[in-house]
């Protein structure tokens, strides 16, 4: 890269510099290979052989120049259009500018290449854009990656939506003591990263949230307490035999409490659902939530528009964001897949085929 970018033309011998046949040859197969490589998915990286690939072909081109012009002087030197073809390669794979200008002003250490540079980069992206996105955008796009844009979808700006209709309402949520049994199975049979904590002793609302991480670090740690526990306090029994849950509810703990230190210890290698070992007496234990739940968790009302929860599900970084009524009652929960461009338009297109039900039902 060195060579290409400060090597000088010396004349019509071109002793010591690259010839157009070397160049040429070099190029074609380097950004050909390059290019399948990295469709392969083989970390080989993708920036400098796009510095490369784009220097060689700015040098090529300039060489070019020199050779029509005999040598004459008329144009800069090939080292110039080499800088300015690997800036051009780098701004249409990637669609960076301000950055890229800042790399290559550092590369290179002469300010008087700023304005070149920057009118290059923006002639890349502003081509590119004319055919297809960033590289790294088609790849976050085959990948299915929940990818937020910084701006609200147009779909969205056209259509009156409401977290409502975007939502989905098939909520698995927890209470704030639980038992291990139904803790266990619903980390076996969902895959889901959170669970709202509800509190039906007080009509369903939201008490806060449990991570998957911690609610299988509390189950590996066996931090429960045993149900004769229960039984022999002063809990009251229902005519069927079952504890009424709304007495267990009081300031008394029952589960063994686990530091929170010790939760994250083992970070990012939390133990899993399948790391979890149960006796056959633990699935009638309880498990109180309450210790280690997020009760400030961040809501929105069902009514609020899309925009608004498009803006806070992106500004504060969210993977998911629980929607409540009036009442501060769990009715759904949205995350990143639920915002996204194809899954508004297949919301607009139930509540459109929602209305037109209703329509014909009434006629």
């Amino acid at each position: 890269i060195r060579q290409l970018f400060h090597f000088r033309e010396t004349g019509e011998t071109d002793s010591s510099t690259f010839s157009s046949a070397a160049l040429f040859l070099f190029f074609i197969p380097y950004i050909t290979l390059a290019s399948l490589v990295y469709g392969i998915a083989v970390p080989s990286g993708l920036f400098v052989p796009s510095l490369l690939s784009g220097a060689a072909f700015g040098r090529l081109f300039g060489h070019l120049l020199h050779k029509l012009d005999h040598t004459s002087g008329t144009f800069a030197d090939s080292g110039t259009y080499a800088l300015m073809g690997a800036a051009a390669v780098l701004g249409g794979m990637a669609r960076m500018t301000i950055s890229l200008t800042v790399i290559l002003l550092e590369a290179t250490g002469n300010m008087q290449y700023v304005l070149p540079l920057m009118m290059t980069l923006m002639a890349a992206r502003f081509t590119g854009n004319v055919f297809n996105e960033g590289l790294y955008d088609i790849h976050i796009h085959l990948k299915h990656i929940p990818f937020l844009e910084p701006e609200v979808p147009p779909i969205a700006e056209r259509h009156e939506i409401v977290a409502g209709q975007v939502m989905s309402t098939e909520v698995k949520c927890l209470r704030p003591v639980e038992r291990v049994g139904i803790v266990y199975d619903l980390l076996k049979n969902v895959g889901h990263g959170n669970f709202p904590i509800v509190d039906t002793a007080s009509s369903g609302t939201l008490y806060g949230t449990a991570s998957r991480s911690m609610l299988c670090t509390l189950l590996q740690r066996r931090a429960f307490g045993q149900p004769h526990d229960v039984n022999n306090g002063h809990y009251h029994s229902n005519t069927d035999g079952s504890v009424d849950y709304a007495e267990l509810l009081g300031p008394k703990r029952l589960s063994p409490l686990v530091q929170w230190d010790t939760i994250e210890r083992v970070y990012p290698r939390y133990p899993t659902i399948d790391d979890v070992q149960l006796r056959p007496g633990d699935r009638n234990c309880w498990l109180d939530l309450r210790p280690y739940a997020n009760t400030a968790p961040y809501t929105i009302n069902e009514t609020a528009s899309i925009q608004r929860t498009y803006r806070l599900f992106r500004t504060l970084g969210l993977r998911f964001l629980c929607v409540v009524n009036h009442n501060n009652q769990v009715v759904g929960i949205i995350t990143r897949e639920d915002l996204l461009p194809d899954s508004l338009s297949d919301s607009i297109m139930r509540g459109r085929n929602a209305h037109m039900t209703q329509g014909s039902g009434f006629s």
